[in-house]
């Protein structure tokens, strides 16, 4: 009984790990991606800043929503609402728990895999990572019918308000944020993710192959 309960503790902290470290890296690649958009959506004439301002600003609320220690939010030159800054703040405590969740969990998960690689046992990944493939292929098939209507239930989601409906008059920041700029956020994770379990099960089928 507690072999099976430590297992399925691995397992759960395999899955944890997962999703928490394509979504912190989904993070990181942002600001790659960034400066970007600002050129492919034209946010300088939107917003009337240059490149360098924008991207300084978007740095500024980065740093706000993954760093415990910055408060409050500041943005130089784009001012927050009261409900603006309330979501930002619900938004820095999911990005918090998400790094959390990935420190917590990843030492068990590489421990877990070390432990198939000796072991020869990685032919164990092929089955549930087969199982999970389909997530994020259903989730992309989604998005590419109404990315709109995708967005819109991840926020019901994840927040219990509509502080996420930004109102441009006092929330400017939201005319930088392009709803482009959020879906592919949303694909490089899908695709991670599947590259991951793809990579996992190709692993586990070379294992097997020993046998």
């Amino acid at each position: 009984m507690a072999a099976r309960g430590k297992r399925w503790a691995q397992w759960l902290c395999v899955w944890l790990t997962i999703v928490a470290g394509v979504i912190a890296l989904t993070i990181l690649v942002s600001y790659l991606l960034f400066p970007l958009f600002i050129r492919l959506d034209n946010l300088r004439e939107i917003s009337g800043f240059s490149a360098r301002v924008l991207n300084r600003n978007y740095h500024q609320l980065m740093a706000y929503l993954q760093l415990p220690w910055v408060e409050p939010l500041h943005m130089s030159n784009f001012p927050s609402s009261a409900s603006g800054a309330h979501h930002f703040a619900d938004v820095k405590r999911l990005f918090l728990l998400d790094y959390a969740v990935f420190i917590v969990t990843a030492p068990v998960t590489w421990h877990f895999l070390a432990q198939l690689r000796r072991t020869r046992r990685r032919y164990l990944l092929v089955r549930p990572f087969a199982i999970a493939m389909p997530v994020p292929l259903i989730l992309g098939g989604l998005m590419a019918i109404n990315f709109n209507a995708v967005f819109i239930a991840f926020h019901h989601v994840l927040f219990r308000n509509n502080d996420w409906l930004f109102d441009p008059a006092v929330d400017p920041i939201i005319n930088v944020l392009p709803e482009d700029f959020f879906l592919v956020c949303f694909v490089i994770a899908l695709v991670v993710a599947e590259a991951l379990l793809a990579w996992g099960i190709h692993l586990g089928r070379r294992d097997a192959k020993g046998l």
